[in-house]
């Protein structure tokens, strides 16, 4: 089954088919299950680039009254005749999630109650051979799932990646094959699997620079799991931002700062220099091979409207600009400066100046701060970007726009016609918050990782920066709630007896995997890494094919052919004009899939 469809294990049904959003949006294709766009039946085919994953879904179903017990899944190396590839499959067992409550707020967008195939679970954590069990069976290969306990569940889901080198000497051109087998006793069903490679790659850099931020979800982390968290990122081509990773300060006799290192480089350095995305640190192939992290934070902040001291810490609003106070400020920033520019290169990394303290602050007392700020930054430390988030307003763009670097604009009131504008002064602009705006009130969060929405959703927003010339994209929340997550997809949830005007209709708010993409080790027997999710895939491919627009345009010298592709799929998402209309893309998976194999075919025919 294709990867960018989702199966409820009780209903095998597709998922998407219960997208009522936009009238006749979903016409029948018939059992996906029995032939589809990648399965003919007997065979499944698969295209990709170098530098690339590609993936498929392995539907084993149970059509007896019996449980089926000692399960086995295996799949060989692809090959072909002039050898295989060097990187081997890599195999999930598929973990659903149970939505009891539907995302507030999203009545006509919302698919339903219901499981949600979602968490990934390396397969080698699943216990399919007795041979290399050593005590107790914590987690063995059943259907229904030992652990998973979904009541009348018919269908266990493997997902299965493919990472195709980047070097062409791995990965020449041409067809390879592979056979993925089930057994279950002595029963073995084998399905062959034809994979193409194409002629060309995609960067091993993640150029995009597509973007997660979460305050103290990393800094907080144990340095094993940090690092298995960085890697996993890396090679889900998405970034990670945490701007609470500071230095220690100490204050002087004479009043003046000194900045300790010792514990943030031990725990920083190796991700601004690549060196943790190499085999020294267990990464031995993947996306972004001896790559930095594409995004850091700076450390810095300000008090503001969490009631938090910043960082250096100068006091309240009112003292911030006496002189001393502005003298350590500006000291401080100096010293970071100074320790990291032989470590960092801005051309690779995004050093970003957030300041806390004054996110999402509409008043214009912040954004007197934000000139004051930014201007600072700007003429201390001009190779990083001081950046706002939020949904600001002409009004306020007029004040702060020729003080800000960056803008993580609110998908709300990102319309185009006035983007464009800050497009043209230089303003980095990256979307930032929900996809889809069925009214106002969907403003409330600034995260795009709903599990009971549409899928499609977490594709489409790469595919929308290109269309609007958007330098990328930013969501807050990297694993919100991701202890609970396993078993309670409300990653956010809360009461409150009276609600302001904008949301006067809810007095309750319950959001399914909002800010969370990943899962945390130890919370199911024998999963002791961090798994990835679904929707992390999804956006990963998404980024993967913004690279594919890139190299198409590149080598026509124009975006022409590239511009009609994305915009057969994308029609005019975000701003005010896109309130109450779900229209806003295609919701149909295989018109995507199709998409991206025109464009594959369109790239390899012109570097021929």
């Amino acid at each position: 089954m294709p990867a960018s469809v989702r199966l409820d294990p009780v209903t095998n049904i597709i998922i998407a088919d219960r997208f009522e959003g936009v009238k006749h949006v979903n016409s029948s294709k018939g059992n996906l299950l029995k032939e589809n766009w990648i399965y003919d039946g007997d065979t499944v085919r698969l295209k990709a680039a170098r530098g690339e994953y590609i993936s498929f879904q392995l539907i084993i179903s149970n059509n007896s009254a019996a449980d089926l017990n000692g399960i086995k899944v295996e799949m060989a190396p692809f090959k072909s005749k002039r050898g295989q590839l060097n990187q081997l499959p890599e195999l999930f067992l598929e973990w659903a999630i149970e939505v009891k409550s539907t995302s507030t707020g999203y009545p006509r967008s919302t698919l339903g109650v219901g499981w949600y195939p979602d968490a990934l679970i390396p397969i080698e954590s699943i216990q399919q051979d007795s041979a290399k069990v050593k005590g107790r069976w914590v987690y063995p290969f059943t259907l229904p799932d030992f652990n998973n306990r979904i009541d009348g569940q018919r269908s266990q889901i493997i997902w299965v990646d493919q990472y195709v080198p980047f070097d062409a000497k791995n990965a020449e051109p041409g067809s390879y094959t592979a056979t993925i087998s089930v057994s279950i006793a002595d029963k073995i069903e084998e399905i062959p699997v034809k994979l193409e490679v194409w002629n060309f790659a995609i960067p091993n850099e993640n150029l995009f620079k597509a973007s997660l931020q979460q305050e103290g979800f990393l800094s907080r982390m144990d340095e094993k799991h940090e690092l298995e968290v960085y890697q996993l990122f890396k090679r889900n081509r998405v970034s990670l931002m945490d701007p609470t990773y500071s230095p220690v300060l100490n204050t002087t006799k004479d009043g003046n700062m000194e900045v300790d290192w010792k514990t943030f480089d031990a725990r920083i350095e190796k991700y601004l220099t690549g060196k943790a995305f190499t085999a020294d640190y267990g990464y031995d192939s993947g996306p972004g091979y001896g790559e930095p992290i594409e995004t850091f934070a700076l450390p810095f902040d300000v008090f503001g409207k969490h009631g938090t001291p910043g960082w250096p810490d100068i006091g309240t609003p009112d003292v911030e600009r006496e002189p001393q106070n502005i003298y350590i400020y500006v000291d401080v920033i100096r010293k970071v400066r100074n320790h990291l520019m032989p470590m960092v290169n801005p051309g690779k990394t995004d050093l970003t100046a957030y300041l806390n303290g004054l996110d999402e602050s509409y008043f214009p007392e912040a954004w007197d701060r934000m000139v004051y700020y930014g201007d600072i930054f700007k003429t201390e430390y001009p190779e990083s970007q001081f950046r706002v988030d939020g949904a600001y307003n002409e009004e306020a763009m007029a004040i702060i726009g020729g003080s800000i670097d960056a803008w993580a604009a609110h998908t709300i009131n990102y319309n185009i016609d006035e983007v464009r504008k800050y497009q043209k002064m230089g303003i980095k602009d990256w979307l930032y918050g929900p996809m889809l705006y069925e009214s106002a009130v969907n403003s409330w969060v600034g995260s795009s990782t709903f599990i009971d929405l549409p899928l499609i959703n977490d594709r489409a927003i790469s595919w929308s920066c290109w269309k609007y010339g958007t330098y990328s994209w930013l969501s807050w929340g990297i694993g919100a709630g991701w202890e609970r997550g396993w078993y309670d997809p409300e990653s956010w949830k809360d009461f409150y007896k009276e609600a302001s005007e904008a949301d006067a209709e809810f007095t309750y708010r319950q959001f399914n995997g909002n800010g969370s993409l990943i899962y945390k080790p130890g919370m199911v027997p024998n999963v002791n890494q961090p798994c990835p999710s679904i929707r992390l895939k999804t956006m990963r491919n998404g980024v993967q094919e913004y690279e594919y627009l890139r190299l198409l345009s590149e080598l026509d010298g124009n975006s022409h052919r590239a511009d009609e592709i994305v915009n057969s799929l994308i029609k005019e998402p975000f701003g005010v004009n896109a309130i109450g209309n779900l229209d806003v893309w295609s919701y149909d998976a295989e018109k995507w899939d199709q998409a991206r194999i025109k464009l594959g075919g369109l790239i390899e025919n012109k570097s021929k």
